[in-house]
């Protein structure tokens, strides 16, 4: 009978959470660091289902999860420094001069010496040190992105909400 009992509290769950089922779901398919994009997914279907209060838990879910994609990848050896930082300016326009160095930048900093071309020359003739840049430029742009996917889903609930108060 307990195995009833939970199957059956499973569907119910489904039926007044869909996006607790998306979530869960994306969750095993993705690895522990990317539990924000399970919130993000769970967080979009309850949206779009009109589910506005849960959605924006899961959205919360979500911000709380994000600093485990920003955490240090031990498995790329890629560093990610996203913490707000008071240096003075003359130490904000000092050159890298090795990859321990630029990865070590903030994100804003790094994306600015990677396009500004300030890459140590040492760092421009090593495969595996432009992997690593490369890794972190990726881990950059899916920030970036999900930030946006998660501003523009808190856009359409807003929108959401006043077309229901017109109505």
């Amino acid at each position: 009978m307990s195995i009833l009992g939970t199957i059956e509290s499973d569907l119910g769950s489904v039926f007044s959470d869909p996006g607790k089922l998306v979530t869960d779901v994306v969750d095993t398919l993705l690895p522990e660091k990317l539990k924000a994009v399970g919130d993000l997914a769970g967080g979009v279907v309850d949206v779009v289902l009109g589910k506005e209060s849960q959605a924006l838990s899961h959205f919360q879910d979500g911000l709380r999860d994000l600093p485990q994609l920003t955490a240090e990848s031990a498995a790329t050896g890629v560093v990610s420094n996203t913490a707000p930082t008071n240096q003075p300016d003359a130490a904000a326009d000092a050159q890298p001069t090795d990859l321990a160095g630029l990865l070590a930048l903030p994100s804003d900093q790094f994306m600015k010496a990677i396009s500004g071309g300030a890459v140590p020359a040492g760092v421009a003739d090593d495969p595996a040190a432009l992997l690593q840049i490369q890794a972190r430029v990726n881990d950059i742009a899916q920030m970036n992105q999900m930030m946006t996917s998660m501003m523009s889903a808190l856009h359409q609930m807003q929108m959401s909400v006043a077309q229901n108060i017109r109505a």
